[in-house]
C-alpha cells in the first residue's frame, strides 16, 4: 500500500492555508502602519516637551536641531520647522515679540492610510505656548 497524500487532501490543505493567510496578511500590514503612527505621535510629544524645556533654560531657539536630536527617517527638518515624510504632521516654532509658541498642524485633508490613522489616534492641531 502506498503512503502518500491524495489530490483531494492536498487541495484541502491549500484551501485552509489560503484562508489563514487571507486573515493574517491584512493584520500584518495594519501592524506596520500602527507602529509608524505610534512613533510619529511619540516624536511630536517628545519634541514639544524638549522645545519647552530648552526654551525655559536658554530663552532662545535658533534651530530645532540644537534642541532635539531626531532622526530623518520619519522627519524632514528645517530651521524652525519639522514635518513627517507623509506630510500629515507639521510642527513649527513661531516667535511673536516675546511669545514663543509651538504650532502642531495635523492635515485633515489628506486621505492616505497613515494620515487617517494619525487623526484617529487623537493627535489634533494645537498651539502650545512656551513660557
Amino acid at each position: 500500500m502506498k503512503r502518500a497524500f491524495s489530490l483531494i487532501e492536498i487541495i484541502f490543505v491549500i484551501v485552509i492555508l489560503g484562508i489563514i493567510v487571507s486573515f493574517a496578511a491584512p493584520k500584518l500590514m495594519d501592524t506596520k502602519d500602527s507602529a509608524l503612527v505610534s512613533t510619529l505621535k511619540r516624536d511630536v510629544t517628545t519634541a514639544i516637551n524638549t522645545i519647552q524645556s530648552y526654551y525655559l533654560l536658554n530663552q532662545e531657539i535658533e534651530d530645532i536641531k540644537d534642541v532635539i536630536n531626531i532622526g530623518d527617517t520619519n522627519w524632514d527638518i528645517e530651521k524652525l520647522k519639522m514635518s513627517d515624510k507623509n506630510s500629515c504632521i507639521k510642527l513649527e516654532i513661531k516667535k511673536n515679540q516675546n511669545i514663543v509658541s509651538i504650532d502642531v498642524q495635523v492635515d485633515s485633508t489628506k486621505d492616505s492610510t497613515i494620515c487617517k490613522k494619525i487623526r484617529d489616534s487623537g493627535l489634533v492641531s494645537k498651539v502650545y505656548e512656551v513660557y
